[in-house]
């Protein structure tokens, strides 16, 4: 893509600290999908695909149920579906209820170097507006995409990972400028009107880490922030401005309010010429993805050597700061987001079960003793070499595991699966799909989703359609 002459004047004052909110917007207004690299049109499907499947798989779960039951007392127009149930109601609230349960289950994509799951945040937002507002064409759908990815993603990096260390979650903010950005595009806005719509973003975004720990809050933070980027951008166009350098403002702007430490640079760096939702990755396990490296990493070791997770004395499990913050403290049994988000319970299931999908986080096992007794021989240290890598190898492990025997067994593991330096093919993300539909939706419906989202650029109006073959339920 080719930036105009006041695009590149931004761009310049962004390099002093000035002018990254204008730089964005006017970057996210000037793209068009001739504009886009046939790779980057194929991310944004894999990116529409994956958090489908998540979203249907996660419509049944209890925090899912609790924000529909709350959208169905406020008796909206049924304008937009909602996945894997027979719901509709308006925009906002189909975005809050797919967008909770697109994270609901800890197995939505994953931006490494921002942290966060911008899946949930955007393609609720992308198709509860496109029912609502159409017509849409699959060209539109993927262009919004990738803007809301691109500027979500850059605005993340700004950012990244000193707001998590302050306790922030960065879905709860990042995700509410990508919701906005995505409906900003579609709603055609002005430089003006987008830049007041990030404004407004900015102003809505929140989410707290602790609810880590035992709180079913963590899983609608992604459905407000798509909620709440539909409401930015929606009122940006009806003329309600938001702070206009909400990227860059000394006081009490996103980047210098969230975190000790932010670098806008992150923001515009190569804009137009590299795109980050290329570095999008997708989840292969239903945990947080800080713990998938040693998932990986005690995988190997089980199918190299033989071993069973009965026969484990200890695992050991080298590590940065951010993993050891995020998910290496001791286990101890509350809710099923407590086990996803804790790396010793993950690691011991793991080497007992053989993976950490689904099954392995349901209620009778997060207060399973045997489980328990291994997560309690788990210690989690940081390793300064680990810790001085750089942004996408902030996962990194190395884990040493000891037999009752006295044997050891030792694995690296730099690059999740699933990581863009370790991806999962496009077959396995499309049988993870139909795996996680299958499990709500009519087989007809979920190879028609497939379809339809494999060849999105060429359909003319999808929205529809796809909001009915996602309700198309299992008796």
């Amino acid at each position: 893509m080719n930036i105009d002459v006041a695009s590149t004047q931004s761009l310049k004052q962004s390099e002093m600290g000035q002018g990254a909110t204008r730089a964005v917007a006017e970057f996210a207004v000037n793209l068009t999908y001739e504009d886009l690299p046939p790779e980057v049109i194929s991310d944004a499907k894999r990116c529409i695909l994956d958090s489908l499947g998540c979203g249907v798989f996660g419509a049944q779960t209890p925090w899912t149920q609790s924000v529909r039951r709350v959208v169905e007392s406020l008796g909206q127009s049924q304008k937009s579906s909602a996945w894997g149930q027979k719901v509709k109601a308006d925009p906002l609230g189909i975005a809050f209820i797919n967008g909770t349960s697109a994270q609901g289950f800890e197995l939505d994509d994953c931006h490494d170097q921002s942290m966060s799951h911008y899946g949930a945040g955007v393609v609720p937002a992308l198709l509860a507006c496109a029912e609502a507002f159409g017509p849409f064409s699959g060209k539109d759908l993927i262009l919004a995409t990738v803007v809301g990815f691109e500027l979500g993603t850059r605005i993340g990096n700004t950012v990244s990972p000193h707001a998590f260390h302050r306790g922030f979650h960065p879905c709860g903010l990042t995700s509410t400028f990508a919701s906005a950005a995505t409906v900003g595009k579609m709603l055609n806005l002005d430089v003006e009107q987008f830049v007041s719509a990030l404004g407004l973003a900015g102003s809505q975004a929140a989410g707290l880490m602790a609810s880590q720990f035992g709180a079913m809050a963590k899983r609608f933070h992604s459905g407000k922030a798509s909620q709440n980027g539909i409401i930015a951008a929606l009122c940006a166009r009806e003329g309600l401005t938001g702070v206009r350098d909400v990227l860059e403002a000394p006081y009490g702007g996103f980047c210098s309010t969230y975190a000790d430490k932010y670098d806008l640079s992150w923001a515009t760096n190569k804009l137009g010429e590299e795109f980050e939702i290329r570095k999008n990755g997708f989840k292969q396990y239903s945990s947080l993805a800080s713990s998938q490296t040693t998932v990986d990493a005690l995988r190997a070791i089980r199918a190299d050597h033989g071993i069973r997770g009965e026969d484990v004395e200890s695992v050991l499990v080298r590590t940065t700061n951010m993993v050891y913050v995020h998910c290496g403290w001791p286990y101890e049994p509350k809710e099923t987001i407590t086990a996803q988000m804790n790396l010793p319970y993950t690691g011991a299931v793991t080497l007992l079960e053989g993976t950490a999908f689904i099954d392995q986080y349901t209620d009778d096992k997060l207060r399973d003793p045997k489980i328990i007794d291994l997560a309690n021989r788990f210690k989690v240290v940081v390793d300064p070499e680990l810790d001085a890598g750089g942004p996408h190898e902030m996962r990194a492990v190395r884990v040493t595991v000891t037999m009752k025997s006295g044997q050891e067994y030792h694995q690296e593991q730099t690059y999740r699966s699933g990581h863009w330096r370790n991806p999962i093919s496009d077959a396995d993300l499309s049988a993870k799909f139909k795996n996680l539909a299958g499990r709500v939706l009519k087989e007809d419906a979920v190879e028609s989703i497939n379809a339809m989202v494999q060849g999105l650029e060429t359909a003319a109006e999808p929205a529809p359609e796809l909001g009915h073959m996602l309700q198309d339920v299992k008796a």
